[in-house]
């Protein structure tokens, strides 16, 4: 049977909130109700990934519909899942699932030498058509602000210029990041 993505009940998010607990740093992780809070918005959505009924992971995006792109702000494949290319199925089906879409934004870790998992999910990323933006990011946190790379994975051939993406991050930080004080300051950082 083929893997299929599923809109999720809000109700599961307990289960998924304590897996991500378990495979996010905590500095790139909303705190519970930042979660409960955005899952109740039509533009936020939480996927299950199932295989013969059997959920092996979940996606997590926020949808720009006035730019008609997703933002893929979690995505995890569940412990007794790993190292069996369901990340690569993953980001296929959110391909045709949002196939009306013109692309999926993506914040990736900086590359850091002395880390294989963050040179494996960029190598990851770029197997599936990530390209990576000429753009300053900042990751906002209740901390501060962590550097990362913004990549930008096409739907239908669209390419998005850098106003075309600086409206679509304005769009995402209002959405995810305004319960953080200082988040307008990180976005005036991103260039």
């Amino acid at each position: 049977m083929a893997l299929i993505l599923k809109k999720a009940d809000p109700n599961i998010f307990d289960f998924v909130y304590s897996d991500m607990k378990k495979q996010f740093p905590v500095s790139e992780l909303k705190d519970y109700d930042a979660f409960v809070n955005l899952l109740e918005k039509t533009n936020y959505e939480l996927l299950l990934a199932k295989m013969d009924n059997i959920t092996i992971g979940y996606v997590i995006v926020a949808k720009d519909n006035i730019n008609k792109v997703i933002w893929l702000d979690y995505i995890a494949i569940l412990e007794d899942f790993h190292g069996k290319g369901y990340g690569s199925l993953i980001m296929l089906n959110l391909k045709k699932y949002y196939s009306d879409y013109n692309g999926c934004y993506l914040e990736v870790e900086k590359p850091d030498l002395t880390c294989n998992n963050t040179l494996r999910r960029i190598k990851f990323y770029k197997n599936l058509g990530a390209v990576k933006l000429d753009i300053d990011y900042y990751y906002p946190n209740k901390d501060g602000m962590l550097p990362m790379d913004l990549y930008f994975i096409a739907y239908n051939n669209f390419s998005p210029g850098k106003l075309f993406t600086q409206s679509v991050i304005n769009n995402i930080f209002m959405l995810l990041h305004k319960n953080i004080i200082h988040y307008q300051e990180v976005l005036s950082k991103i260039k």
